[in-house]
């Protein structure tokens, strides 16, 4: 049977209150009195029961994270990240997945009741507003990627839209034309927004859209493109994939096939996961900013935390959407330049010889 509060307050010769503010790193007890109660758990090897603390302090030390799924190099990068945040603050994670049901967040957050101090709740569904509008917010709560703020909870986003303007711009800029894009699962509001900003740039540029190819995310889904692709009779000249699994796969399937790339076509995705940097040959991505969105939404919720009672976090407080970047790798370099070299030859033998 393990050694209680009781116990350790009878071997040190105090009170039970002088073990729990010992315990709970109160600066109230100095002394010879901390080193016995310290002395007496040891001997007996106690350790608090973290209900109880909380009961006592108030605070659990505990964040959720509560996730659309946690398959694949993002969410780990993401669940490092705050990780580390948490380590820094001395919080610890709770980490669930909501296995892309948005209904589960309700009857989660539920059972975590008196559990946890906040919760960082990524929800990128386009519906998000409407299905999270009787949320239970119980404890301070940070939203990520969500398409606005609900009842008052802030949203900290990326600028999905911005990224893949980035990527068509570049695709641009080195002479491609026909541009196809594997696009995100449905009803996924980053999905939506990279989808969005390809359009844009497209119309911007002045080019004709090519036909969306469906993908959800997955390898698979990219691989099953990258075979539609490299079938195809008229072939695109570069490849926008939603996210960096489907642009792996596609490449996988092109190579597969015999497709070079990028010298017969070009490929970039989207996250920037960290295999990406090893593909033959490496990925043209956009990067997100995992660790700063990481730790700017584990700083909103510490701030929040501590302005209990109410534990609100003014609206205005929202940032606006992080920054992305463009990683330009070899699926897009090298063949931009060959085809553009190319079409020049091509264009000075057809142009007519001066005498």
């Amino acid at each position: 049977m393990s050694a209680s509060i009781k116990d350790v307050a009878a071997r040190a010769g105090v009170s039970i209150a002088t073990v729990s503010r010992v315990m709970n790193a109160s600066s109230l007890v100095k002394g010879k009195a901390r080193e016995a109660v310290l002395r007496a758990a040891r001997e007996l090897n106690y350790t608090p029961h973290a209900a109880a603390r909380a009961l006592s302090t108030g605070r659990s030390h505990t964040i959720a994270v509560l996730l659309p799924d946690m398959h694949g190099a993002f969410f780990s990068e993401l669940i490092r990240e705050l990780d580390q945040s948490a380590h820094a603050h001395g919080q610890r994670l709770l980490v669930a997945s909501l296995h892309g049901d948005l209904g589960e967040t309700a009857r989660v957050i539920g059972l975590l009741h008196g559990q946890v101090d906040g919760v960082i709740l990524m929800a990128p569904f386009i519906d998000a507003p409407r299905r999270l509008a009787d949320l239970p917010l119980t404890v301070p709560t940070v939203l990520l990627n969500a398409p606005e703020p609900i009842r008052g909870c802030p949203v900290l986003s990326v600028d999905n839209a911005g990224g893949a303007r980035q990527v068509v711009e570049h695709f641009v800029s080195q002479g491609y034309r026909e541009i196809a894009h594997i696009e995100g699962p449905d009803g996924n509001f980053d999905a939506a927004e990279r989808s969005r900003g390809f359009r844009e740039a497209i119309e911007q540029a002045g080019l004709t859209a090519l036909r969306n190819i469906p993908g959800d995310y997955s390898e698979k889904a990219g691989y099953e493109a990258g075979k539609r692709i490299a079938g195809s009779r008229r072939r695109p000249h570069a490849v926008f994939a939603a996210n960096d699994n489907m642009a792996i796969g596609c490449l996988d399937a092109l190579l597969e096939a015999g497709v070079r790339v990028p010298q017969d076509v070009a490929i970039a995705g989207f996250d920037d996961i960290p295999v990406a940097r090893y593909t033959r040959p490496p990925l043209t991505t956009v990067r997100s900013p995992v660790a700063q969105q990481g730790t700017e939404a584990f700083e909103w919720l510490v701030r929040a935390i501590n302005r209990k009672p109410d534990g609100t976090i003014p609206v205005q407080s929202v940032h606006p959407p992080l920054a992305t970047s463009l990683i330009v790798r070899g699926s897009s370099e090298a063949g931009a330049s060959s085809r553009q070299r190319s079409r020049k030859n091509i264009a000075k033998r057809s142009a007519p010889r001066s005498r």
